[in-house]
């Protein structure tokens, strides 16, 4: 009942933004400016709120980040393309972005596992146009719009692998299953299997698709940093990882939900034994956890994130302010 009436409010807000001029939600998008403490700026976060549930204009087919016009999106059905359109930067993990973009200046070559429509691909390979960047995704509708993302972006460093990376040797082919709350460009896609993806996000299942697989070990060559978030394989792809992680300690940037206590206790393994502090991005900073929180701490509730870092640089700056970036 309740994804039933999630449903239908999502259908009435599609109507409503169906019927918007690109003028009028251009408008939307950029008027009323004010802080989210004051009332003004919470009723403009409620209206944007209710209006990306509606998705995108159909009129709108390329977009430019309200708050970063230098960044430019396909529009398309997605619910990170939608948060995108509203609300720019802010709209999809805004506490991550500016210490993805910091790791990504400082490295020599980047693999992101789970790059969906390409986001992070954009805004990490803009940020350090020389580095080589491996951005792997399974699914064919997120990979379409990764690639136009690119183009848009005149991203040339970013090497798109189209498949499932999966950890170690495998059949050619997996099953990808996709929930039935899910957009054409899904945000939860997984694979059938060895999944530690919590049973609400799974929900039941509208499609399985055959995507091909990659073996992760042959794509660590050379990484420094690493960004895992594929969906409840996250410890079976960092566990076939971990030979690479102690030898090299490269930065691992990882998504870490609800109730994934073999991931969990991985991350607390590797802090102890390899030398890794764990952090939790939050708005202009970095908040140190400890390895003991690890199998218990929700992130979500507590700091409103499912994203860790783990960094082996004891001079690693805390502060947005002392990273140097300048957008």
């Amino acid at each position: 009942m309740p994804w039933r009436l999630a449903q239908i409010g999502q259908g009435m807000m599609r109507a409503v933004v169906r019927r918007l001029p690109r003028p009028v939600a251009d408008l939307l998008r950029t008027a009323l400016p004010a802080p989210a403490t004051t009332a003004l700026g919470r009723f403009r976060r409620a209206l944007l709120t209710a209006l990306r549930h509606g998705g995108i204009p159909p009129a709108v087919r390329t977009f430019r980040l309200v708050d970063n016009p230098a960044r430019s999106f396909a529009a398309a059905d997605s619910l990170v393309l939608a948060q995108l359109y509203w609300f720019g930067e802010q709209g999809w993990e805004p506490e991550l972005l500016p210490w993805w973009r910091y790791f990504c200046l400082r490295s020599s070559a980047i693999l992101e596992l789970g790059a969906n429509v390409g986001y992070f691909v954009v805004q990490g390979a803009r940020s350090a146009p020389g580095v080589p960047y491996t951005a792997v995704e399974p699914h064919p509708a997120s990979v379409s719009l990764c690639r136009a993302n690119l183009g848009l972006n005149a991203v040339t460093s970013a090497h798109l692998v189209a498949g499932a990376a999966v950890a170690g040797p495998a059949a050619a082919t997996a099953r990808l299953l996709i929930p039935r709350d899910q957009l054409v460009a899904p945000t939860v896609a997984f694979l059938d299997g060895d999944s530690e993806l919590p049973a609400p996000m799974a929900g039941p299942v509208r499609a399985a698709i055959e995507v091909p697989t990659v073996d992760v070990r042959t794509l660590l060559g050379g990484v420094d940093l690493l960004k895992i978030d594929v969906e409840g394989q996250e410890h079976a792809l960092l566990a076939a990882a971990e030979d690479h992680l102690r030898a090299h300690r490269p930065t691992v940037v990882i998504e870490v939900l609800p109730g994934t206590a073999q991931l969990r206790r991985l991350l607390a393994r590797l802090c102890q034994e390899v030398g890794y502090r764990c952090y939790v991005p939050q708005p202009g900073r970095l908040v140190r956890l400890e390895p003991s929180r690890l199998g218990a701490v929700a992130l979500l509730d507590e700091y409103g994130v499912q994203d860790l870092i783990l960094c082996a640089d004891p001079g690693l700056p805390l502060n947005v302010a002392e990273l140097g970036l300048t957008g």
